[in-house]
Parts: C-alpha cells; sequence; structure tokens
C-alpha cells in the first residue's frame, strides 16, 4: 500500500538542501498532514534565536508547490481511457476541433501533462537502472543490461507513438499560438528524451560489461543522434556546443520546462497568521494594565486627597507596573499564541486562482532538548556517528513544523475529464550558509611519524547536522519517523544521507 505522504531528502545545490513532499488525497472530502522536522545543529556554529531568527528562517526558504504528477506508465498512456494522450487522440479526430477554442486549449493542457508524465517516468525507469540507487543487486552489469533493454523498447516505442499522434497535429491548420504551443512542447519533449538517453548510456558505461555493453551504448547512442536530427529538422535552437559558454541552450531549456511544467503549478499566496486575535489579547492586556493604574489612584485620591505627595507617588508607581504588566502581558499572549497559532498560512489556489483547493500552515522556533518528543531523542541517539557524538556538546534544536488541509473533491473540478489528479507535491528548499559562518577550514594539515620520519598528511574538516521528521498523517494512518544526516563543510554540503526509518519503541502518539 502506497504512502500517504512521501518523503525526499537531497541536496539541490552546494548550499541547499531539499525537503520533497508528496501529500496523497484521501477519498473523504478533506485530507489532512502534519510533519514536524527538527534540525540539530552543532553548537559550535553558534546558531541559536539571537543571530538567527524566525524571519531569517523564513527568508532562506523557497517553497514550490504544484499538484503531483499523474500516475501513469509509458504503455498506459496509449490506452488509459483518462490519459492525456488518448485525449489528445481524441480531440484530433473530431471534426472542426481547429475552431473551438476549448478544444484547442484542451490539447494544450494534454501535450503539457504529457511532458510531465514522461519526466517523472524517465526519472522511475532511470532510477530502477541505476544499481546504486535501490536494493543491493548481485551482478550490476546483468542488472543494467536488462534494464536497458526495457528502457529502450518502452521509450523508443512510446516515443514512436507519441510523434505518428502529433502528426495530426502538425498536419492540421491550426493558429499562430497553438502551433507555438505544439513547437515548445515537442523541443522540451526532445530535450528530455535526450537527457533521458545520455543519462542511461553513461550508466551503461560504468556498470555494463562486454558485448552487452557495446550493444546498448550504440542503441542509445542511435536514439540520442535522432533527437538532435529531430530539433534541427524542426528549426529549434537548442543545441549543446563543445566550444561555447552555451549559454542560450541552458537559459531556453531551463525556460521550456517552466513552461511546459505550468499545467501543475499552483497559486500559493502567504499571509500571517493570527493578527486579529493578536491585537485582541494585546488589547485585553492594555485593559487590565490600565485596570490596574486606575485603581491605584482612585484608591490614594480616596485616601490622601487629591493635591498630595502620597497621591503623586502612587501615580508614578502605578504607571510603572502598568507599563510592566502591558509587557509581560504582551509576551504570554505571544507565547500563548505560538502554542495555539501557527506562523503564517499558505493558501492553495490553482494558477487562475479559480479553485481553492487547501492550505498549508507553518511555524518554526527553537526547542529546547528537554521539550523534544522522545522519539526524536530516540532518534537522534541512534544517528550519531560516533561514541562520542553529543557526549557533553550541547545542540541547537529547530524545529519546524507544517500542517497541511487538502480539499479532495476540489480537486477534481480543476481539469473535468483530464488525468485523475492524486495530490500535491510540496518542495522546500532551505538555504544553509548562514551555518556556514564559524565553520574551520575545510582542508586541514596534519603530523604523522612514519619510518622515523615526519609527514603532512591531509585531513577533511567536516560537521554533522541531523534531521528527523515525525510525519503524522490525520486520516488514521499511524505516524511515521524519518532520520537524514548533511554532512558540511565550510564550502557547503558534502552529502545527505538517509539514516534508520523504523519508528523508535518509545514512539508518542501524536494527532493533528
Amino acid at each position: 500500500m502506497a504512502e500517504s505522504i512521501q518523503q525526499r531528502v537531497m541536496a539541490h545545490d552546494r548550499f541547499q538542501v531539499e525537503m520533497k513532499h508528496s501529500y496523497r488525497l484521501q477519498p473523504s472530502g478533506k485530507s489532512q498532514y502534519r510533519i514536524s522536522t527538527y534540525i540539530f545543529l552543532p553548537q559550535s556554529l553558534g546558531i541559536n534565536g539571537t543571530v538567527y531568527t524566525q524571519q531569517e528562517f523564513y527568508g532562506r526558504i523557497q517553497n514550490y508547490v504544484r499538484l503531483r504528477t499523474p500516475d501513469f506508465t509509458l504503455p498506459e498512456l496509449r490506452t488509459h481511457p483518462r490519459s492525456p494522450l488518448v485525449e489528445l487522440q481524441k480531440t484530433l479526430n473530431e471534426d472542426g476541433w481547429e475552431a473551438d477554442t476549448q478544444k484547442q486549449s484542451r490539447v494544450i493542457t494534454s501535450l503539457k501533462f504529457l511532458r510531465a508524465i514522461l519526466n517523472s517516468r524517465l526519472d522511475r525507469l532511470l532510477r530502477r537502472m541505476d544499481p546504486r540507487a535501490g536494493h543491493p543487486v548481485s551482478d550490476p552489469a546483468a542488472h543494467v543490461s536488462a534494464e536497458a533493454e526495457c528502457f529502450i523498447e518502452e521509450v523508443a516505442d512510446f516515443t514512436d507513438y507519441l510523434r505518428s499522434v502529433a502528426k495530426g497535429l502538425e498536419e492540421s491548420r491550426v493558429g499562430d499560438a497553438l502551433a507555438q504551443n505544439y513547437r515548445l512542447t515537442d523541443e522540451s519533449i526532445s530535450l528530455l528524451l535526450e537527457e533521458g538517453y545520455l543519462t542511461a548510456y553513461l550508466l551503461v558505461e560504468q556498470h555494463a560489461a562486454g558485448d552487452e555493453k557495446s550493444r546498448w551504448q550504440a542503441a542509445l547512442s542511435t536514439l540520442i543522434e535522432r533527437e538532435g536530427e529531430h530539433r534541427r529538422a524542426q528549426g529549434y535552437h537548442t543545441h549543446l556546443l563543445p566550444r561555447s559558454d552555451n549559454e542560450e541552450y541552458l537559459f531556453r531549456a531551463s525556460a521550456l520546462k517552466k513552461f511546459t511544467s505550468s499545467v501543475l503549478y499552483l497559486s500559493a499566496s502567504v499571509e500571517p497568521e493570527g493578527r486579529t486575535l493578536e491585537q485582541l489579547l494585546f488589547a485585553a492586556v492594555a485593559g487590565v494594565s490600565m485596570v490596574f493604574a486606575t485603581v491605584i489612584a482612585f484608591y490614594f485620591q480616596a485616601r490622601f486627597g487629591t493635591f498630595t505627595l502620597p497621591v503623586f507617588a502612587a501615580l508614578v508607581v502605578g504607571y510603572m507596573f502598568k507599563d510592566r504588566i502591558k509587557e509581560v502581558g504582551r509576551l504570554l499572549s505571544v507565547r500563548l499564541l505560538r502554542n495555539v497559532l501557527y506562523d503564517r498560512r499558505i493558501i492553495l489556489e490553482t494558477y487562475d486562482r479559480s479553485h481553492a483547493l487547501g492550505h498549508l500552515r507553518e511555524k518554526v522556533s527553537f526547542v529546547a532538548p528537554d521539550d523534544l518528543p522522545a522519539a526524536v531523542r530516540a532518534l537522534r541517539r541512534r544517528g550519531q556517528a560516533t561514541d562520542l557524538e553529543g557526549d557533553g556538546q550541547a545542540e541547537s534544536v529547530i524545529g519546524y513544523t507544517k500542517a497541511v488541509t487538502l480539499f479532495s473533491q476540489k480537486f477534481e473540478r480543476i481539469y473535468p475529464g483530464g488525468p485523475p489528479l492524486t495530490g500535491i507535491s510540496d518542495i522546500l528548499r532551505l538555504d544553509i550558509r548562514p551555518f556556514l559562518h564559524k565553520m574551520d577550514d575545510p582542508i586541514q594539515r596534519k603530523p604523522l611519524l612514519k619510518d622515523g620520519r615526519i609527514q603532512w598528511v591531509r585531513g577533511v574538516k567536516v560537521y554533522h547536522v541531523h534531521l528527523v521528521s515525525v510525519i503524522e498523517d490525520g486520516n488514521g494512518a499511524k505516524s511515521r519517523y524519518t532520520s537524514s544526516l548533511l554532512t558540511l563543510n565550510r564550502k557547503g554540503i558534502v552529502r545527505v544521507e538517509s539514516l534508520s526509518t523504523s519508528a523508535p519503541e518509545t514512539a508518542e502518539p501524536g494527532g493533528l
């Protein structure tokens, strides 16, 4: 059974760690999830609530929220009744579709969905081919050869079928806008195929052997050259050149990816949460402090008269305590609200703002070690790389919580009759550069006595940052735990590893 929430933690580049969550829609009217991630930072990095504020954290993250790519295999795209390829073929076979703006829009949507689904499927096929990506394999060469054969047959057959269907579009008399949309999508699909073939070629080169290696390299070389010839024949200008900075290629490839992926984009508007309630509490606190000062003033005036020294002293003291009561009340109100409310709310809508699909709520704060859930502490101890790690070395812990609410039925209204939408993907990228400022030099040299002589050897200085996530499904499933290790040095991210994901025995029940 597929998990309702899927999580992947990886390095996006040298300075950004990426956490990707996919949330599956539940059959009921509302889907609710909560993910609490605890970031354990060595104290030597000097990260605390004074230098790394809430505003700093939110300023260092980027959120991308989009629809989950519909789940089709490449053979299913040719036969499934809700496949965008079947929908495209059906529309092209209808008489007079070229003059119908609604059907033209359906064609463009189908083409963009095809590119998104192909991208997702190629990624899965290539990860399945890579012997290092999944379960250990006893014979990597045989594994890669078998998967390369499946990959080439499945992708090449799909490409031939897709282009035979698209030929009907090329031969139709359509307006410039639709023709341009088709050409941009076709160019993006060709680049995607070429990149997939090149990745498969590298896997064959690294892991295959003997005649099988030569065979699959030759087959993949033919397919790579075919995509290049296809783009040249169509007059597309996306070609890598060996003696060029390839600036235009990279810019155009990125723009094409964004253009064709727009079918999955969602509008995510951020707004603060609880501001009205916060102001009401502040007003109540101000009222309490004013009552205190007024009572003191009335009492001393009744006891000693209006213009006397005791009344003057009482007014001054009353004002002093009134001011302190007001400030202490504000602090207590903020603390109370943080336990009940979140920092901000992200409203999820379709890109044209015609459908409200749900919202994400976020909050972040530093967490005292004693306030950590027992299960999180257990996973953190399990993730220690050495016996000395954490022994007497205090850590700063950042707690980041995200609560997700999705209105399942509203997703069915986005593309009526189109491919089934099963949820959303939420990609968060955190810039880790503030964690690097107080790190030592990444390369250090140490003396070693060997054979009666001193030799200077090279050492690599790294720091470990642990991420522990508690994944709570508000739809009745049991909470899950994940643990990851970020290895950093002053130059950025060295590697990201997944640690044990088995639930600790000390797990505490949670709820949304």
